[in-house]
């Protein structure tokens, strides 16, 4: 067990030591250790590694710090200028929430962005606010990502697992759900890899088109499956490819997609058939009624399904954090490459 206060400016000294001015540091350091909370390791801690060797292959800018270059009543286009993607992400949240709450309905689209982290997170601040929250990242195009499309004939990669949240306000904690659109996320054959687990049946296909379950299937030019499988695996596929479609709002205006950092890109970035980036929408009940009334109804959804033994999205993610006290675990292989990293940055 480690203190969350002293894992917090740990990770807050490696991105900075990485370039990250003070304000966006402090955002990853807090975005990863609120991961750790909330149960998704995937998207915790673990993530410094990769950030680092994206710094050092120019993939991540750290030093940038993302902006606004447009801004109507209700729809915004933040630039990440390719800078911590995390950064970007919470100025377009605090934007489109803002802009909602003035006018009812609004969105947030980015360009230019790197890896945002938990997308529930960003879920979870609207859904305090009293608004209803849509959130997608997505990248698609020849060899981009992590995932074949569903009935592809040559198995290439051509989307990320493209995930998608939806945060809705309610009485005693907010529905959150957040889910990738392949069978399993990448970052759990992350944790799976690390751990020496294996992975579920049907989760990724090997180079040559075999089902695997070894992680090493995967990132020896494998394939992640869209979620459905066999069965209904059009379904996930047809959802990945909305949400990089609705990520690409963000050059709407023309201007080129570039992928880097926010996928895996087997092929140089620039195809033109390449598109994505993250869109956040956020509706304020208020404008269709009252904010309250909403939420109670949704409570009351949420009350039911808790009386017949069910778990509501989101329920999980706060008991791992009421539990958590001021301490969370961290896996040692975790915490040691976090030592390494601050060793080898000092």
């Amino acid at each position: 067990m480690i203190e969350i206060s002293e894992l917090t400016g740990r990770v807050h000294g490696v991105v900075r030591a990485l370039g990250a001015p003070e304000d966006v540091a402090t955002e990853v350091a807090d975005h990863l250790v609120r991961a750790e909370l909330s149960g998704h390791a995937s998207h915790g801690v673990l993530r410094l590694p990769q950030y680092a060797a994206e710094v050092e292959r120019g993939l991540i800018a750290a030093g940038a710090r993302a902006d606004v270059v447009s801004a109507k009543p209700a729809a915004i286009v933040v630039d990440g200028h390719h800078g911590f993607g995390h950064h970007a992400a919470a100025l377009a949240t605090a934007e489109v929430a803002a802009a909602a709450e003035q006018v009812g309905v609004a969105a947030a689209s980015i360009r230019n962005g790197t890896h945002v982290g938990r997308l529930g997170e960003y879920a979870e601040r609207l859904a305090a606010r009293g608004l209803v929250a849509l959130v997608q990242v997505g990248a698609v195009g020849p060899g981009v990502g992590s995932m074949a499309p569903f009935g592809s004939g040559s198995g290439t990669p051509f989307l990320n697992t493209n995930p998608w949240a939806v945060g809705v306000p309610a009485t005693d904690g907010a529905f959150v759900f957040d889910g990738s659109m392949s069978n399993i996320a990448e970052g759990k054959v992350h944790a799976a890899k690390r751990t020496g687990e294996p992975l579920p049946e049907g989760a990724v296909l090997t180079a040559d088109g075999r089902p695997g379950t070894d992680p090493e299937d995967f990132y020896a030019d494998g394939t992640l499956t869209p979620l459905g499988g066999a069965l209904a695996g059009h379904k996930g596929y047809g959802l990945a490819l909305a949400a990089a479609l609705l990520g690409g709002l963000a050059h709407a205006d023309g201007s080129a997609a570039s992928l880097r950092g926010l996928a895996r890109l087997r092929r140089p970035d620039g195809d033109p058939a390449g598109l994505g980036g993250v869109t956040i929408i956020a509706l304020d009940p208020g404008a269709f009624g009252e904010q309250d009334a909403y939420a109670a109804a949704t409570g009351r959804v949420a009350a039911a399904l808790h009386a017949d033994g069910v778990l509501v999205p989101g329920d999980l993610e706060r008991r791992r954090r009421a539990e958590s006290g001021t301490s969370v675990a961290l896996p040692p292989g975790t915490l040691a490459e976090l030592t390494a990293l601050e060793t080898s940055l000092s």
